[in-house]
C-alpha cells in the first residue's frame, strides 16, 4: 500500500500489509480501496485484532486496529445511521457496522457464501436500507437498520437468490436497483427494493458489467470493454450508444470526473472526452 504526493508521484509512505501484520493473503489479493476519513485511510488487512487498520494520513502510522472477522474483497464505506456516521465491511461470512473512529463493532449480520467472496459494493439508501449482494449460489438481502438509544438494530426484510452480483456494481434509482446479475452467463436486472421482486431481466447489456449512474442516463462497461450509454427504468432499459472501447478483459468499474471518463482493461487505462460525444441518437 502506497501513499504518494499527487502532484509530483514521490512516495511518502508504504506499507505491506500481510508481511507486516503476518496475515495469509487471500486467493486473489487485497482489493479494497483505501477509505479516507477524517485524518486516517481505512482498509480491510486481517488478522486477529487487525481485520481493519487505519492508517494516519500524515506519515503512515497505525491510527488503530481493531475486530476478528475473516476479510473479503469489497471496500469499506461511510453511511448516516439516524445521525451517526458507521462503517460498512462486507466481510468474508457477514456485512458488519463499525465505528470508523476507533473500529468498534456496532452490529453485524450473517450472509456466507461458497468460498468466503463478498466482492460488490453493498448499496445504502436514504431509507437506512442497505443492500448486499454476492454470487456464489448465494444472492441478496435487504437490511434496514434503525438506531435506539446507542444501539443500532439489524432487520432483514427480505432475501432472494435471483440477483447475484459477482464483482460488478449495483445502482440504486428510487424504488429499484439495477446491476448485472451472474457468475457465468449474466442478466441485467432490476428488482424492487421494497420486496425484492424482480421487475425485469434483460440481455441488452453484456455479462457483468459495471455501471455508474450520470445524470439521468446510465454508462455501463462490460467485462469485455463493451461501453454503452443506456437509459434504465421500472420499465426496461433502453440502449442508446455502444462502443467496443477496451480489448483486454475489464473488470473495474468506470469512474466519470467532469464529463471525462476513465477506463481500464488489465493492459490499458483510456480517458474519454463525453463532451465531445455524439448525442445517442447520432451514435452508432
Amino acid at each position: 500500500m502506497f501513499c504518494l504526493d499527487k502532484k509530483t508521484g514521490k512516495q511518502a509512505w508504504e506499507h505491506d500489509l500481510s508481511g507486516e501484520f503476518g496475515v495469509s493473503k487471500l486467493q486473489f489479493g487485497y482489493a479494497c480501496s483505501p477509505l479516507a476519513y477524517k485524518d486516517t485511510v481505512i482498509v480491510t488487512v486481517g488478522g486477529t485484532g487487525k481485520s481493519v487498520v487505519a492508517f494516519n494520513r500524515s506519515d503512515g502510522s497505525v491510527a488503530w486496529k481493531n475486530q476478528d472477522f475473516e476479510i473479503s474483497y469489497a471496500s469499506p464505506f461511510i453511511i448516516d445511521v439516524d445521525g451517526q456516521e458507521q462503517m460498512v465491511v462486507f466481510a468474508a461470512k457477514k456485512v458488519v457496522g463499525m465505528n470508523p473512529n476507533d473500529g468498534t463493532l456496532l452490529w453485524e449480520h450473517p450472509h456466507e457464501t461458497n468460498y468466503d467472496i463478498n466482492a460488490s459494493m453493498p448499496v445504502w439508501g436514504d431509507d437506512n436500507l442497505l443492500f448486499v449482494s454476492s454470487a456464489y449460489d448465494t444472492g441478496s438481502r435487504m437490511l434496514k437498520l434503525t438506531r435506539s438509544g446507542d444501539k443500532t438494530q439489524v432487520e432483514e426484510l427480505w432475501a432472494t437468490r435471483k440477483m447475484q452480483l459477482h464483482y460488478s456494481n449495483a445502482i440504486r434509482v428510487g424504488d429499484y436497483i439495477y446491476g448485472s446479475s451472474g457468475q457465468n452467463t449474466a442478466f441485467f436486472m432490476a428488482i424492487n427494493v421494497h420486496t425484492g421482486k424482480t421487475k425485469w431481466k434483460k440481455r441488452k447489456v453484456a455479462k457483468k458489467a459495471q455501471c455508474i449512474l450520470a445524470g439521468a442516463k446510465m454508462i455501463i462497461l462490460d467485462e469485455d470493454g463493451k461501453l454503452v450509454l443506456a437509459t434504465v427504468s421500472p420499465e426496461g432499459v433502453t440502449v442508446h450508444a455502444k462502443y467496443n472501447l477496451l480489448e483486454n478483459n475489464s473488470w473495474t468499474g468506470p469512474t466519470l470526473a467532469g464529463t471525462t471518463l476513465f477506463v481500464r482493461d488489465r493492459k490499458t487505462i483510456i480517458a474519454v472526452d463525453l463532451s465531445a460525444v455524439p448525442k445517442p441518437e447520432q451514435a452508432s
